[in-house]
Formats: C-alpha cells, structure tokens, sequence
C-alpha cells in the first residue's frame, strides 16, 4: 500500500472513530447503560485517539523530521505510540472518572508504559544486529 493510500484510509478511519464517539457521546446515557455503555464509551475513544495521534506521530515523523527512507517503519513506530498514549489517556480518564487517579498511580502507569516502549527498542535492536 501506498503512503498516500494509507494516510488516506487512516483519516478516513479516525474521522469514523469521532463520528462514532460523538453518537455515543449524544445518544447513550452511561448512568442508565451501565457498564456496556461505559464500555462502548471508552473504546470508541480509545479507537478515536489511537487513530488521531497514529496519524499526527507519522505526519511529524515524516514531514518534520524527513525521515523517508522506510515509511513503514515509521508508520509502525507512530501507531505503537498512538496506541500506548491513547492507553495512558483512556485509562488515566477511567481512573479519574472513579476518583482513583493519583500522582503515584500515573507516574506508574507511564513507567509501566515506558518499560514497554524500551522492550520493543530492545526486541528492535537485536533484529538489527
């Protein structure tokens, strides 16, 4: 696939996400869903944020830093990070949302995250050897 094409699809794709995320947000109530509600509420913006900062880390990878040698490369790097941010956010926000969130339980979720992230620059570094 092409880098046009994919950027494409993923706009398109995120622009779904948010659409899908306001009629949530709009039509269902989450005190009376429950749980399913809740649910459907933090996925779609999980799916949301995933696709906006995936699209937003490959457009700086890209355009600002000039990094055009393996675009794949760089758009497997930007959507890992979409994809660990968006997961630091929905759960900080779940969190917070049950009066949970405190400093000490966000300094070790991004550490948990940044553990991960240095387990893939490891896994990525042998592969180059």
């Amino acid at each position: 696939m092409h880098f046009r094409t994919y950027l494409y699809f993923m706009i398109a794709g995120t622009l779904l996400a948010w659409m899908g995320w306001m009629l949530v947000l709009n039509t269902i109530d989450q005190q009376e869903t429950g749980l399913p509600g809740l649910g459907l509420f933090y996925l779609t913006l999980f799916v949301s944020l995933v696709g906006t900062l995936a699209t937003l880390g490959v457009l700086y990878r890209v355009r600002m830093l000039k990094q055009h040698q393996l675009l794949s490369r760089e758009v497997k790097i930007s959507f890992r990070h979409g994809v660990m941010l968006s997961l630091v956010a929905v759960i900080s926000l779940a969190l917070s949302a049950q009066s949970l969130l405190f400093w000490w339980n966000f300094i070790a979720l991004i550490i948990f995250v940044a553990a991960i992230e240095y387990g893939f620059l490891l896994v990525n570094e042998s592969r180059r050897d």
